[in-house]
């Protein structure tokens, strides 16, 4: 996907902020050439309906730095931050092309594009093909695995992050739609505020969580973080856990 399909499927940023010569410069190197350009021209603000919001990188640098620091395998500047959900969630692009996700409130790093490179083949193979009304190949199986180290698409990811139809999803503990609840009880998002769930132990779900701005949420530090990766063993996904100390 280019930048441009994501302009027309996506529309601009909705009260967009406009990203200066110096700010996009120190993202250079960081993240593709044409996120940069696009920040560039429209500016950086939220989409489906304030529950996701692009960001420059610098806001969550130190944060990352903090909480990364004693982690054995990773480095806080190989990580970008591209744009924050509703409920705390961050889209973080790696130097080497790579997909994780931060999500504040449980402290949790997910390496996604781990999972896509060590998900096993669909069971109901056949029947996706079928229901696409195309004929299985006969190497559909090897198609499918050559298929996993293609390379991460930025503008697919933010396609992602940014339908509205996938915040449909988030329910409370009844089955019924959480952001329209939290908007309700708690009030509109303001510039850089997001929803924490800050008392798992409270029976209703909506008021266990609490409007924040992102400044107080990244003056805390948690005690540790949890980063969750995935490896391949004789062809299963294996889903591998660490907890990484911060000091």
């Amino acid at each position: 996907m280019s930048a441009d399909e994501f302009l027309a499927a996506r529309g601009k940023p909705r009260q967009a902020m406009q990203v200066s010569e110096a700010e996009a410069e120190r993202a250079r190197g960081r993240v593709p050439a044409d996120l940069i350009a696009f920040w560039m021209e429209h500016g950086v603000g939220y989409y489906a309906d304030r529950n996701y919001h692009l960001c420059m990188p610098f806001i969550f640098d130190e944060y990352l730095a903090n909480i990364l620091d004693n982690a054995p395998n990773l480095r806080s500047e190989d990580f970008a931050a591209i744009g924050y959900s509703s409920l705390g969630a961050i889209d973080l692009w790696h130097r080497k092309g790579r997909h994780f996700t931060l999500s504040l409130d449980v402290a949790l790093l997910m390496d996604l594009t781990s999972r896509k490179e060590t998900d096993p083949p669909p069971h109901d193979l056949h029947e996706l093909y079928s229901l696409a009304g195309i004929d299985m190949p006969e190497n559909a199986i090897e198609l499918f695995l050559e298929a996993r180290k293609a390379p991460e698409d930025i503008w697919n990811i933010m396609m992602s992050a940014t339908s509205l139809d996938a915040y449909k999803f988030v329910e409370d503990e009844n089955g019924r739609q959480l952001l329209p609840q939290l908007r309700k009880v708690h009030g509109p998002l303001s510039e850089r505020e997001v929803y924490l769930r800050e008392n798992p132990e409270l029976a209703n779900v909506t008021t266990s969580y609490r409007r924040m701005k992102l400044a107080e949420l990244l003056g805390r530090r948690p005690g540790s973080v949890h980063y969750s990766f995935a490896v391949e063993i004789d062809g299963h996904q294996d889903i591998v856990d660490e907890i990484i100390p911060v000091v």
